[in-house]
């Protein structure tokens, strides 16, 4: 499926390869267990390699989160989440808004919290709430 809006400004929560003093750093650990049937290896993980919101061209808002695990290979396999950010959800307060957002593109799977995104300076005004 083809997107027809590029993202105009990225809001970056997480980055796993961010240092310390780099934008998307976290002490948190956002991997959770990996399941794909009987065949999984058994402690298996899957990780966010990213997580962050995009303001597209179009004036809608969506959230991008790309999971990666790797089974032993030369490469990881995984792919990138995006979801769209109901428009409705704008007229909600704040803290209303942050409940419904943390619950797409697998967010929650991976460990992220709303109080994750509070701590985000900027965030606030990045979807116009300020």
């Amino acid at each position: 499926m083809e997107r027809k809006s590029h993202h105009v400004e990225k809001f970056m929560i997480y980055r796993r390869s961010a240092g310390k003093r780099e934008e998307g750093y976290s002490e948190k650990d956002h991997s959770a267990p990996h399941y794909e049937g009987e065949k999984t290896p058994e402690g298996m993980l899957e990780w966010a390699s990213w997580y962050c919101f995009n303001k597209l061209g179009s004036g809608k808002y969506e959230a991008e989160l790309d999971e990666a695990w790797c089974w032993g290979g030369s490469h990881n396999d995984g792919g990138t989440i995006r979801t769209e950010i109901p428009k409705e959800w704008f007229a909600l307060p704040y803290d209303d808004f942050l409940n419904r957002v943390i619950t797409l593109s697998a967010a929650l799977h991976y460990g992220f919290t709303v109080d994750d995104l509070k701590e985000k300076a900027g965030l606030k005004e990045f979807f116009g709430f300020a």
